[in-house]
């Protein structure tokens, strides 16, 4: 009989450093309670807390996004993602059979989603797997807790009246743990995509371009050399301020472009968040041409690491600035003030392999209840088998094992 026991936190009860120091200047910024105080501001899911205790001793917090329909944001609405391939997913990969299985059940996948709601992930913004032990937790104490993190989660489900739930963006060295528990519960497997983190380990930007192959070397001065010609330089602005109209402007075409919802207030009050929240950990690198702003990348800052939000450019006006921006000059400012990774986020994996990010699995599991759950779980099945073969395909090397 396991003595790890969870509650679903009172809306009213926020989990802080000062209780809980492991949020802290976490190692990842995503465990930050300043980070989760931003994730509170969300209206698109309601944020509760699930508190693990051992022989009655908080060992562990994380955070459950709980969506009463089909209106969560998709990396988090566990029955929206399920067959949806802007969550993850390359069908295009599975064999014929499988395939045209996929193909078949699309049919129905959307009567199915309606009978999953609510719904619970735990997660967190950032695809992030959320769970956060106390300080000073061993490897044992901590693989107990995640042993027991499916059942734990099952009970909260229930208790908060979900009919669906997901454990998501689990690491390689969580998932050897999770990964047996959550199957031996019914729990469906997926692989959800990689985060791409860059690591540096040269002194400078010299040392580093020296470093490179020259292929790699020849891309970077020919990218730079255009940007430059082009009349850009990179402007770098830290702090809440960082986040200027400018910016707003470029997300807010950035999204009527992929016909996504808000628009400039959405885009205003999502920024207002971030600078009340982790104002102090933004930093802003712009690219200007004239005294304009026409692209920029957001990163917030934790210790020697960057993580990366989001970014906007002028598709008409500013081509060719993404890479340079995003790559080569975001490095060169890292380097010389003394960042070492570089936290890229999920998604167009070539881009960021060829320049140095490794791939790092993350992983999820899926419980559905009642009509349609045979169809959402072999959907989830083929999506997450044709997104591991999409790692795969990337080479042997590229992930450590095989993810807004």
């Amino acid at each position: 009989m396991s003595d790890l026991t969870a509650e679903v936190l009172h809306p009213d009860q926020r989990p802080t450093a000062a209780a809980f120091p492991a949020l802290a200047a976490p190692a990842v910024f995503w465990e930050d309670d300043r980070w989760w105080r931003f994730t509170e501001r969300t209206d698109l899911h309601e944020v509760r807390y699930l508190a693990v205790r051992e022989s009655g001793e908080l060992v562990a917090l994380a955070p459950l996004l709980v969506t009463r329909d089909g209106g969560g944001l998709l990396f988090y609405d566990t029955p929206k993602m399920t067959g949806e391939l802007n969550a993850f997913g390359a069908p295009e990969l599975l064999a014929p059979a499988e395939r045209a299985r996929w193909d078949e059940l699309g049919g129905s996948l959307a009567e199915a989603r309606r009978g999953q709601y609510p719904s619970v992930a735990l997660a967190v913004f950032g695809s992030h797997h959320g769970i956060v032990h106390a300080t000073g937790r061993d490897a044992a104490g901590r693989a107990r807790v995640l042993a027991e993190l499916p059942r734990l989660l099952d009970e909260a489900a229930a208790e908060l009246g979900c009919r669906s739930s997901s454990l998501l963006y689990a690491t390689d060295e969580q998932a050897a743990v999770l990964g047996p528990a959550a199957e031996a519960r019914g729990h469906v497997p997926a692989v959800l995509g990689a985060e791409s983190v860059l690591r540096l380990d040269a002194p400078d930007w010299d040392a580093y371009l020296a470093g490179l192959a020259s292929r790699k070397r020849r891309r970077a001065h020919r990218e730079l050399g255009e940007y430059a010609e082009a009349g850009f330089r990179t402007v770098v602005r830290e702090g809440p301020e960082a986040l200027s109209d400018s910016v707003v402007d470029l997300q807010v075409a950035l999204r009527a472009k992929y016909g996504l919802p808000g628009g400039r207030p959405r885009v205003q009050r999502d920024f207002d968040a971030i600078r009340e929240a982790v104002g102090d950990s933004c930093l802003v690198l712009s690219a200007e041409r004239d005294g304009e702003t026409l692209g920029f990348v957001l990163y917030l800052r934790a210790g020697r690491a960057l993580y990366g939000r989001t970014a906007g450019f002028d598709d008409d006006r500013a081509r060719g600035v993404y890479f340079a921006l995003t790559y080569h000059e975001t490095i060169r400012w890292a380097l010389a003030h003394d960042v070492r990774e570089i936290w890229y986020g999920l998604a167009a994996y070539d881009a960021k392999k060829l320049r140095g990010c490794d791939l790092e699995a993350r992983h999820g599991w899926f419980r559905f209840t009642g009509e349609g759950r045979a169809e959402l779980d072999e959907t989830v099945r083929l999506q997450g088998a044709s997104e591991r073969d999409r790692l795969l395909g990337l080479g042997q090397d590229s992930t450590t094992s095989q993810g807004d």
